[in-house]
């Protein structure tokens, strides 16, 4: 019986040119097996792979970081590998037709030694597709803010507990990487099992494209079963400032959505209610000569143009010497701003933006955040069982959040109205304070306690709802 076949072209996650199904190759594991073939030796001996190498170097890392020693094969190399095959007698390597998937998989046959791999990888920049990629639609996120904004560890709380934080009773998250043994899905994994167990915080990323976390969401709703992937990017704060639009973050106009990160260092927030020791004024004046010029003056003009010092004592106490970047950092709208520039006003009106402030429990104890009426709403910990979130107290943070946001970060209306649908959160990874500790891997952040997220995913099942109702998968 003839195998029936469906082509599906959907877009790479990874490099977002269109392929089709029929045109993907495969990450192989030989795990050391030989074969009487030599033409089978070949294909499963471990080479550079260049298109991989290549594609990641491309994206900001160096060549010599870039593990590209694979083993792999593609349409040339199968059909190159099959001409030997018939000349010397062998069964023919075969790509598989999976009717439920619409995806393939590869598999050769050589007496009792079967090789087989379900890993399929994109024919264009070799990268892995993740699980059931042309099966089902997938939203692209991408979760964006300044340096140290706090965006790795938001990853890290996420992903504890296989993803915990997101499970109701008719809503499922796993993990959809398609390769289990990825080196960066392990460490992704490893750093969510330290602040679960020990809280300590994974470091930031550098100036380079991550890959992302996919993930395999499941909805239950009436007789309805709806599924659909999700992909998260990282996007380097840094890296989406100095080159927006071009090189390296051309991949953040593929986006569907972003989960933009405000710290509460980039607020205008009242010095008096920092809850920190400040520092006594011979200790300021030691660091400020750290600061240029300009920056000095910067600091004293939001000084003047609040009535309050605005800067806490972090930024007094800065240990290595202040860059031009630093007071541009502290504007909380320069993310905003950069991806405007790289997206452009027209596309931004197909976008999703879920504009959050991080950290948010620095904020619990201030009393000009205790001023806004129902502000406690914006710290409570209690997700519910069923559904995305509660939505009645969604609604009623969003006009606590407006007021703070217009009040202490930027008037929101000039930074919201150009997208397609956006809404407001306060968040917290880690739920508690941060302390540095010195391990034998150097020194490290650690929790304070036990590490209590605050609706960290929130931000995340919004877009989800957002992009189901969109579609009409929620009537």
């Amino acid at each position: 019986m003839q195998e029936t076949k469906t082509v599906k072209i959907k877009k790479c996650p990874y490099c977002f040119r269109q392929i089709a199904n029929d045109d993907v190759g495969f990450l192989l594991r030989a795990d050391g097996a030989r074969f009487l073939s030599p033409a089978l030796n070949e294909v499963v001996s471990p080479k550079t792979d260049l298109a991989y190498l290549y594609f990641w170097n491309a994206m900001g890392i160096p060549e010599e970081q870039v593990d590209a020693n694979r083993t792999y094969i593609d349409n040339q190399i199968m059909t190159e590998l099959n001409q030997e095959l018939t000349a010397s007698g062998h069964d023919l390597a075969v790509k598989h037709f999976d009717v439920d998937s619409y995806g393939y998989s590869f598999h050769v046959e050589e007496g009792a030694v079967t090789l087989y791999s379900n890993t399929m990888i994109c024919p264009f920049c070799h990268n892995e597709l993740p699980q059931n990629f042309f099966k089902y639609d997938m939203l692209m996120i991408g979760l964006a803010g300044s340096v140290a904004s706090g965006k790795t560890v938001y990853l890290s709380s996420l992903m504890m507990n296989s993803f915990d934080v997101m499970q109701r009773e008719n809503l499922t998250v796993r993990n959809a990487c398609g390769n289990p043994n990825d080196e960066y899905r392990m460490e992704m994994e490893r750093n969510a099992e330290r602040l679960l167990r020990y809280g300590i915080c994974p470091e930031s990323t550098n100036k380079t494209f991550r890959k992302p976390i996919f993930l395999e969401v499941t909805y239950r709703v009436s007789e309805q079963v709806i599924h659909m992937l999700t992909a998260i990017y990282d996007v380097a704060g840094e890296l989406i400032r100095e080159s927006a639009g071009v090189g390296r973050t051309g991949f953040v106009r593929h986006m569907d959505g972003y989960i933009c990160l405000v710290d509460p260092a980039q607020m205008h927030l009242e010095h008096s209610f920092i809850t920190q020791k400040i520092p006594d004024e011979a200790r300021v004046l030691e660091k400020l000569h750290l600061m240029t010029r300009e920056e000095q003056i910067s600091i004293q003009r939001m000084s003047n143009d609040h009535g309050k010092q605005v800067m806490n004592q972090d930024d007094f106490l800065r240990e290595q010497t202040v860059s031009d970047e630093f007071i541009y950092e502290r504007k909380a709208d320069a993310i905003l701003d950069a991806l405007r520039t790289g997206v452009g006003d027209h596309e931004l009106g197909q976008k999703y933006m879920a504009l959050t402030i991080a950290k948010s429990d620095l904020l619990e104890e201030l009393g000009e955040i205790r001023g806004f009426a129902g502000s406690s709403l914006l710290f409570e910990r209690n997700r519910p069982v069923y559904g995305f979130m509660d939505m009645d107290h969604h609604f009623l943070r969003q006009e606590v959040l407006k007021q703070i946001f217009d009040q202490k970060v930027f008037r929101l209306q000039r930074n919201l109205d150009d997208y397609k649908e956006s809404s407001l959160f306060a968040v917290s990874a880690l739920g508690c304070e941060t302390e540095n500790v010195r391990l034998e891997e150097g020194e490290v952040a650690k929790a304070v306690g036990k590490v209590r997220p605050i609706r960290v995913e929130e931000p995340i099942l919004w877009m989800i709802m957002k992009y189901m109702q969109e579609r009409g998968w929620l009537e």
